[in-house]
């Protein structure tokens, strides 16, 4: 007997009703679920205007995995199959499903999936902040092709995924939502599904299903297996607290989200940060600027709200670092605080972050070729970039930039990866604003002389490190100018596309 796609439609206000009714079947949940309070917060955080599909019985890999690893295993039934809730903007009809000559991609906001267990039905999801009603932010994102009823859609996000306190804790779902961003993402990576997880870490002290948890150690040695070269960093080993979250916000800048490690006297907690809050009064760096002889700071050094992917939270929670649980209620979890941060960096890549900022800070103060010699305060935004994502942008969205500078910077041969040092004057910082010098490091370099800068230029300025000596050609007549570069982290400014 043939087995049928139920497909249906409904609005905001009657989704979790109908999900509660299709999973009280016997071949889902086969008793009505409770609902979860990230799905509630989630829905709540939805824009009005989007309606829903659901589709079921959908096959969902990841649940699948841990179908057949663990709950299939338990004495009480439990249903394999999932429902998959797709978002749309606007109203959409039955028909509009069918109807191949409408193009239905543009509207389409993501999905997520909802599992048949009884008091952990939110699954994995990949939701566009498109999505939600506030989003004042830039973050990561990636993309993924969706199938439905033959129709073929594009889903733009940051994966997210609920723990099921079984098969996966907080550690466990962190490091999934990590592996399948940069296995969906980058081509020399590979997602990885729950059961291989547990694999790579069969060797470890403590039982490993039902899960305990994954210290960052763990975390970072299951990267390394599947190919990731990592670094952790720890707040109680950095000299200087400052340049912990300097680190921290450079490489998130970078377009490189972060494993994060929560801790305080009772709990520990694993989340990711992938991006951080847009707001004119962020760029007002006349404050950190602490005395008047103070000519240079970088942005790193401004205090902003960070963008967490949390298991216990709906995606793209907003907070401070030196508060990340404060949107919770329960007071053993509100006073966490980052005790360490895991970077993956990309193969070939050898000049780490505190590096960079270290020789960008002895270019900057040079007698020769510093920032002395022009005047006035700067401001330098420091992130690593790749090569063509660099040359793309100037390629596409720099019409300020003089041609004969603009064609320089793309005929200039670079390395795979980079680190650039936008330099704004003072006054001129600000959301769309430009800069009006850049330095470009060689990210492959050690970064111990300047030998590893391959541009640097400042107004009619531009500087040539050659020979051990820096040269300076004077007769430049055209000014450097270019707009800010946007293209690591995601927003508004591109319709949140990956």
């Amino acid at each position: 007997m043939p087995v049928y796609l139920n497909v249906t439609i409904v609005n905001k206000d009657e989704l979790i009703p109908k999900l509660k009714d299709i999973l009280k079947d016997d071949a889902f949940c086969g008793e009505e679920p409770s609902v979860p309070k990230q799905l509630k917060e989630l829905v709540v955080n939805l824009r009005d205007d989007v309606q829903f599909v659901l589709e079921s019985p959908y096959v969902d890999r990841h649940y699948r995995d841990t179908y057949y690893s663990f709950h299939s295993s338990k004495f009480k039934k439990t249903g394999r199959n999932c429902v998959r809730v797709h978002i749309f903007e606007g109203k959409i009809t039955g028909d509009d499903l069918y109807n191949n000559k409408i193009d239905l991609d543009e509207r389409y906001l993501g999905f997520f999936i909802i599992r048949p267990l009884p008091l952990y039905i939110l699954g994995r999801s990949l939701i566009s902040p498109k999505a939600l009603q506030t989003r004042n932010f830039v973050c990561c994102l990636m993309k993924t092709r969706v199938s439905l009823l033959g129709n073929e859609f594009t889903a733009h996000g940051f994966p997210h995924i609920a723990q099921d306190t079984e098969t996966h804790t907080c550690a466990e779902s962190a490091l999934w939502n990590y592996v399948e961003y940069f296995g969906q993402k980058y081509h020399r990576y590979k997602p990885l599904l729950p059961s291989q997880i547990v694999t790579t870490l069969l060797d470890s002290e403590h039982r490993i299903l039902p899960s305990e948890g994954l210290t960052e150690k763990e975390l970072a040695k299951c990267l390394n297996v599947n190919g990731f070269q990592c670094l952790i960093y720890y707040a109680s080993r950095s000299s200087d607290t400052n340049l912990f979250f300097q680190l921290l916000r450079i490489y998130v800048e970078s377009g490189i989200p972060l494993l994060l490690k929560l801790a305080n006297e009772e709990n520990a907690h694993a989340v990711l940060t992938i991006g951080h809050e847009t707001d004119k009064s962020l760029y007002d760096a006349k404050k950190y600027f602490s005395s008047k002889g103070d000519i240079w700071v970088d942005a790193s050094l401004i205090d902003k709200k960070f963008v967490f992917i949390d298991d216990n939270l709906p995606p793209y929670k907003i907070a401070d670092l030196s508060k990340p649980a404060d949107y919770y209620s329960d007071p053993k979890m509100k006073n966490l605080t980052i005790k360490a941060f895991i970077v993956s960096l990309p193969v070939h890549m050898f000049l780490v972050a505190e590096k960079a900022y270290a020789l960008i800070q002895e270019i900057f103060y040079d007698q020769k070729v510093g920032l002395q010699t022009f005047g006035g305060k700067w401001v330098s935004r420091l992130l690593l970039t790749g090569n063509h994502s660099f040359k793309k942008f100037i390629y596409d969205h720099d019409d300020n930039m003089p041609n004969i500078i603009r064609e320089g910077l793309l005929h200039l041969a670079l390395p795979r990866f980079i680190w650039i040092a936008e330099l704004y004057k003072e006054p001129e910082f600000n959301k769309n604003g430009y800069c009006s010098g850049l330095l470009i490091i060689d990210a492959t370099g050690n970064g111990k002389t300047p030998a590893s800068v391959l541009w640097y230029m400042i107004d009619n300025n531009l500087f040539i490190y050659d020979n051990g000596a820096w040269d300076i050609e004077l007769d430049r007549k055209e000014t450097f100018k270019m707009n800010t570069y946007k293209n690591n982290l995601k927003g508004e400014w591109n319709q949140w596309k990956s």
